[in-house]
């Protein structure tokens, strides 16, 4: 029963999509269909009424080595710094251990894990998202990790504080941190000037930001402030939270409240009617349009920076602009989990306690340009040789994560919450109707 129940959880919610642009920090996201050989294997196993049996409980060896496998979905630029930290560690670790890694891209490992992890096949380290962490905790695919904590193998008090309760489920800890990173303001100084603006200084408050905004539209022609929708790393939750508002609050849909309708109510009219920017844009979209210098502001992660630079744009970074109620961004992690199929426990602790060594995340941070995943070496000297780092660290302890503790965070995002912005921006659809829409889709959804 544990088996066919695990099958069918795990095909069930498994998603093949990734997210897109503002988004290229192995932070994959937004759910679509299940394929179909993954449901024929649940359904196979089902019909059968037999679990498969479990694997031998013996740790995998490779002649004295201890060998551990870990998947995960860095294909991007960040690959070759992975592939020679790992190799760091293999060729320097005392305790003989070797880490075979697979990298894949997203879709294709969720699809892979759709079929291995049910029959007890899977890799004993699997890096994603923490906001999956539910999807894959809830069934017993992966093991909770409190003791590696307890046991101070992984330092607790240096991890950022919403990474330490999204790397949680139900109360346990079920990851380490594997990636960390916020969302701040990127701004272009060439348009800044163009438009009569001091390109050291990026606005402060919503206010100015709305200012400035229009400012740029008015004398340059250009967009001047905008944020992507779908297929992307969160942007418009900066807006609702710097209000008060939220998505989902103890345990129940508030994402039609006062504070959002106001919020959502402002923005979507400065987007719209006073064309700081196209309504409906995708990450992608939204990273050309800043990378083509047609758009002046908009919230992305420490991963565009190289290539922001290499293509020549005079650009600045600032924390988001203080709403009416808070400063706060955007956090997105990746963390790394003990799957449940793993007979090699002290190995894999002892590659995630180096994994988050301050050494090993100094070196991952200038590596990638992603600041670290502890908040004790941000005044570290060798972060100086990457300025861009100490100013994606600042909000660390004050940030968010969007669509955390569910097991179905996707299906959230892609069935109320990216509809009810499209009719507002698109078809100028009455908010609070449209947020009232969306709330009773959400609470559906989470019960």
């Amino acid at each position: 029963m544990k088996k066919r129940l695990l099958a069918w959880l795990l095909t069930g919610v498994m998603a093949v999509s990734v997210l897109a642009g503002c988004g290229n920090s192995g932070n994959e996201g937004a759910a679509s269909e299940v394929t179909e050989e993954s449901s024929e294997a649940a359904s196979a196993e089902e019909e059968s009424g037999e679990a498969t049996a479990e694997p031998e409980a013996a740790p995998t060896t490779d002649g004295e080595k201890t060998v551990i496998t870990f998947w995960n979905g860095f294909t991007g630029s960040d690959k070759e710094t992975l592939e020679a930290l790992v190799q760091e560690y293999n060729e320097t670790n005392d305790k003989n251990i070797q880490v075979e890694m697979n990298i894949m891209p997203w879709d294709s490992l969720y699809q892979k894990l759709a079929t291995v992890l049910p029959v007890g096949e899977g890799p004993d380290i699997l890096a994603m998202a923490t906001e999956r962490i539910g999807t894959y905790a809830e069934p017993g695919a992966f093991v909770p990790v409190d003791d590696i904590y307890s046991q101070g193998i992984v330092d607790e008090s240096a991890v950022p504080e919403t990474l330490k309760e999204n790397l949680k489920y139900n109360g346990q800890y079920y990851g380490v941190p594997m990636n960390f990173a916020t969302l701040l303001l990127y701004y272009n100084k060439t348009i800044f000037e163009e438009a009569g603006l001091d390109p050291e200084k990026a606005p402060e408050t919503w206010d100015e930001l709305e200012q400035y905004a229009q400012q740029i539209v008015d004398k340059t022609g250009k967009y001047g402030f905008d944020m992507a929708v779908k297929d992307t790393t969160p942007m418009w939750c900066i807006m609702l939270w710097g209000n008060g508002g939220d998505i989902i609050k103890d345990g129940k849909a508030v994402f039609n409240s006062p504070e959002n309708v106001e919020t959502i109510t402002r923005w979507a009219e400065n987007i719209r009617d006073n064309k700081f920017g196209p309504e409906v844009l995708t990450g992608g979209e939204i990273d050309k349009l800043f990378e083509s210098q047609k758009l002046a502001m908009y919230f992305c992660g420490p991963w565009a920076t190289n290539g922001f630079t290499n293509a020549g744009i005079d650009y600045g970074v600032a924390q988001a602009p203080m709403g009416p109620k808070e400063q706060v961004t955007q956090a997105n992690a990746v963390g790394m989990y003990m799957t449940s199929s793993s007979k090699n426990k002290e190995a894999v602790y002892d590659f995630f306690g180096w994994w988050n060594s301050k050494d090993t995340q100094v070196k991952w941070s200038l590596g990638t340009g992603f600041p670290p995943a502890r908040t004790d070496i941000a005044d570290d000297e060798r972060m100086k040789e990457n300025p861009y780092i100490a100013e994606f660290s600042k909000p660390a302890n004050a940030s968010k994560m969007y669509l955390q503790q569910l097991t179905n965070f996707a299906e959230v995002d892609t069935q109320a919450i990216v509809p009810a912005f499209e009719k507002i921006l698109l078809e100028n659809a009455d908010v609070q109707d449209a947020l009232d829409e969306a709330n009773a889709v959400i609470e559906s959804l989470i019960q």
